[in-house]
């Protein structure tokens, strides 16, 4: 496999997009379409950038094919475009494309495990790419079968799903090596950590292989599941995983947002936001200074989506339309 570095360089443009107040949209796009977007909105402002496609405007090119995750590292945006086998690294500020990482398989997130390494997890390739930040260069590879997911970092150790298995993954940064796996349910995607040390984990099962997922609690210092939620059926498949300002709820999206304590003895049976007809929850995160939640819905995957607003109690307030199939957030 091989991997290359590209410069692209111009004077930097300006742009209405500030640091800490508002959030990036990533829109993955049509599969083979190139049609991949990057959207700003203003939480302070209640605006959306007057820069929609950011990328596409600023760089004068496209940004690819299936924008599939955003991580800030070293105060730059990365770009994680899984079909087209690339991270984009840009200025936040401007979109200002940076450099280039190509050559990857099918990236689908990245993470900063230290100073001089970043993780970033695949859905092909069967290993885990370390890549330098300073040099954007490969310098390694950890083997992990699979499609590995997301992953966080905590307790000198980095935690990795995978959609494949029904582990979880334990990786030693200092030396790049899987060192534990934890039983948990099959189709791992989404995973936090929160304020008292425990790790939790959405097993969004598989309902083509009458996989049954769950929702699990583990002790990062034991390393063993303290709490788990089996879900009923392998039809149940819910996804991205998120937790309120104060830690003590848990939310994901399936068909609507579904939201309980962490200390609930049973899931709800029903989400307490609707899903209403015509619209497709596809994605969530939470802003962490109101607990207002953002919702990603969109609508049929091949028109433009929209960003829907819910109060933390789920009242709806506004909606802001972004581009096609929007999937991730970053706050910024």
């Amino acid at each position: 496999m091989l991997f290359s570095c590209a410069d692209d360089k111009t004077d930097s443009p300006k742009t209405d997009i500030q640091k800490n107040t508002g959030v990036f949209v990533a829109n993955e796009g049509t599969f083979t379409f190139g049609n991949a977007s990057l959207f700003y909105i203003n939480l302070d402002k209640d605006s959306l950038s007057s820069q929609s496609d950011i990328f596409k405007q600023v760089n004068n090119r496209p940004l690819g094919d299936i924008l599939q995750s955003l991580a800030l590292i070293d105060e730059k945006l990365w770009l994680i475009v899984n079909n087209s086998g690339k991270i984009e690294i840009v200025e936040p500020s401007t979109g200002l494309s940076i450099n280039s990482i190509r050559g990857l398989k099918s990236p689908r997130y990245a993470l900063q495990v230290s100073p001089s390494k970043v993780y970033v997890t695949d859905l092909y390739s069967q290993h885990i790419t370390v890549i330098n930040p300073q040099s954007y260069a490969v310098i390694g590879s950890i083997k992990c079968a699979g499609w590995t997911e997301e992953l966080i970092s905590h307790d000198g150790k980095v935690w990795v799903c995978n959609h494949d298995r029904e582990y979880l993954y334990v990786i030693d940064p200092t030396k790049d090596i899987v060192t534990d796996s934890i039983k948990v349910a099959y189709g791992g995607s989404s995973i936090l950590k929160d304020k008292n040390g425990m790790i939790w984990i959405l097993c969004s099962g598989d309902e083509t292989k009458n996989k049954i997922g769950g929702l699990f609690g583990i002790n990062s210092n034991s390393t063993s599941v303290s709490q788990k939620w089996l879900f009923d059926n392998s039809a149940f498949n819910p996804v991205k995983l998120k937790q309120n300002p104060n830690q003590d709820s848990l939310y994901f999206v399936f068909k609507g947002i579904f939201g309980f304590p962490k200390t609930t003895a049973l899931l709800p049976a029903n989400p307490f936001i609707i899903q209403e007809s015509g619209s497709s929850f596809y994605g969530l995160t939470i802003e962490p200074s109101h607990g207002d939640l953002l919702v990603a819905d969109a609508i049929d995957y091949q028109s433009k989506g929209y960003v829907r607003i819910y109060s933390a109690n789920g009242k709806y307030k506004k909606k802001f339309q972004v581009g096609v199939n929007p999937g991730e957030f970053l706050i910024w």
